[in-house]
């Protein structure tokens, strides 16, 4: 996926090296407060083949990322690219920046014939059910259930 301009807002696929600056922006957007670790964004393999998540850029510094990847769900098995978190720097809101890294993510999507891309929202969570519906998702026919291993 090349590099997409959207105003002096570059986005291009993340690597590893942009684990740190994640980290970081995650920490600026929860107040330090995040469930989000090391750990967990390299076990998505970044810049692997399954990996799609990608980053964005303001003069070099990174102001929002949108972490997915390429999941294979259901019965019989569908090929779906699964967003698992969109996040934009506080202070670069209300800049389109998320919805330029998910459109991003579904023309590449679109170029690499995965048929659908999934976004995970709680129930609850009404302002990010709202970004996702603005961007053109709608209620999917499949139902999560959940379960503790515990």
């Amino acid at each position: 996926m090349s590099a997409t301009e959207a105003g002096a807002i570059s986005v291009r696929r993340m690597t590893p090296k942009d684990l740190d600056e994640v980290l970081v922006l995650i920490g600026k957007m929860t107040k330090g407060k995040s469930r989000i670790t090391y750990r967990d964004l390299i076990a998505n393999e970044p810049g692997g083949p399954l990996d799609l998540s990608l980053v964005a850029e303001a003069s070099g510094q990174m102001v929002g990322f949108a972490l997915a990847r390429v999941e294979f769900v259901y019965i019989p098995l569908v090929e779906v690219c699964l967003i698992y978190s969109v996040g934009v720097d506080p202070q670069y809101r209300a800049r389109h920046i998320g919805a330029a890294l998910v459109n991003e993510l579904v023309k590449h999507c679109h170029l690499d014939g995965i048929p659908t891309v999934r976004a995970l929202v709680a129930e609850d969570n009404e302002p990010l059910r709202k970004f996702i519906e603005y961007l053109g998702f709608h209620r999917s026919n499949v139902i999560n259930y959940d379960r503790a291993a515990s």
